[in-house]
């Protein structure tokens, strides 16, 4: 384990998240980020824009503390 992913997971400790709560706030900023994209590509909005760049922030954060996550979901709840 590299020593940013050792740190990744200690933060998301400190925060009080688990790994699959962790996850499941991965995709639904992922799914806010396409809400937006959808959005903007039929109006460009300043505004729009300035929210979409902080879920894009937020994005990476949790990637950092997460690692990749599926495409979908639905084959790894069982």
């Amino acid at each position: 384990m590299t020593p940013s992913r050792r740190y990744s997971e200690h933060m998301a400790r400190a925060f009080g998240f688990s790994d699959d709560e962790l996850k499941l706030l991965l995709v639904a900023v992922r799914h806010m980020r396409r809400t937006f994209t959808a959005a903007l590509s039929r109006s460009p909005d300043p505004s729009l824009e300035a929210y979409a760049a902080l879920y894009d922030g937020l994005l990476e954060k949790l990637l950092d503390m997460t690692g990749p996550i599926p495409e979908t979901l639905e084959d790894t709840f069982d």
